[in-house]
């Protein structure tokens, strides 16, 4: 196996971690139903994972970049909306929600910004390679 294979494979295996890391968000989204509605999230949040890659191998790093910080503020609206739905109705105050949530969640949230960074460096690795 070559280390080119080897980035091959990590660059697939984060874009499916990363696939099914924001499914929730596009399938809390959709209007469609049953088998359909999880289908179209899986879709959704595939396009995205799969344009940083394809961006990356054509040589357009700023585009690769753009859908990483996408995909980054939709790894920060789940956390966040598990914040305002969990955070701040729990019945301590506001900053000790805050310091709950933080604790629980920092590696979460570490690995929402990694993720997509992930793609993008493990593409340009890729390259470097050929």
């Amino acid at each position: 196996m070559t280390i080119y294979t080897i980035f091959l494979v990590l660059t697939i295996a984060t874009i499916i971690s990363q696939t099914v890391h924001s499914w929730y968000v596009f399938n809390s989204f959709s209007r469609m139903t049953g088998f359909i509605r999880h289908f179209q999230a899986i879709m959704f949040c595939s396009i995205i994972s799969v344009a940083i890659f394809a961006f990356v191998i054509i040589g357009k790093p700023q585009l690769a970049l753009l859908g990483a910080f996408i995909e980054i503020i939709i790894n920060m609206y789940y956390y966040a909306m598990d914040f305002f739905e969990n955070g701040i109705r729990a019945r301590v105050k506001r900053t000790e929600s805050i310091l709950i949530f933080w604790r629980k969640n920092w590696v979460a949230l570490f690995f929402g910004i990694l993720l997509p960074m992930l793609i993008y460096i493990f593409a340009r690795q890729m390259i470097e390679l050929k």
